[in-house]
């Protein structure tokens, strides 16, 4: 009893979280992008140590920065794909954060195709899940009117407001009240 609420909305809250995740993977990009922005306002470059022990969406890397400190980002570097242990590679990092360190030449548009194609995936799953949803509340409600007894009132009609849930007076009728 307490999910039918929100089961009769499945098809919107399909489509609700469908957009949740949209907004989330466009703040992906955004984020990459901003970062990217960083480490070109103030680069610096060096040779980097892939480290082992790394999964797959953090890779971390050794590398000695322009001051002379060796330095291992805990977040890992940006843009790992096709990092191996023990192999040295290219990076860029912020001077002023060093933290923010990506593979040289790699940019946020790497991102571009895997969100692209998540996108694709999530809608098509989304898309087809709000149909047929909605398809079985339509069919619901449509054999829902075949079972009403012939010359039964299937209600007051809506009001000025389209609502049927008001009273002659105007005032709002409570849920599961009957009528006086």
């Amino acid at each position: 009893a307490l999910l039918r609420p929100a089961a009769r909305r499945a098809p919107e809250i399909v489509v609700a979280a469908g957009l949740v995740v949209t907004v989330l993977l466009g703040l992906v990009l955004v984020g990459a992008a901003r970062n990217d922005a960083h480490i070109d306002a103030a680069t610096g470059r060096s040779i980097a140590e892939v480290l082992e022990g790394g999964s797959r969406p953090h890779v971390y890397v050794r590398f000695t920065a322009d001051d002379g400190a060796v330095l291992t980002p805990e977040k890992g570097v940006f843009y790992p794909r096709g990092l191996e242990p023990g192999q040295l590679v290219r990076v860029e990092y912020d001077r002023t954060d060093p933290e923010l360190v990506r593979v040289e030449g790699r940019r946020w548009t790497e991102g571009l195709l895997p969100v692209a194609l998540a996108l694709l995936v999530l809608w098509t799953a989304c898309g087809t899940g709000a149909w047929a949803l909605a398809r079985a509340r339509r069919r619901r409600a449509a054999a829902d009117a075949d079972r009403r007894p012939p010359g039964r009132d299937p209600g007051p009609a809506p009001g000025p407001h389209g609502s049927s849930d008001e009273r002659e007076d105007g005032e709002p009728e409570m849920a599961g009240a009957g009528r006086r």
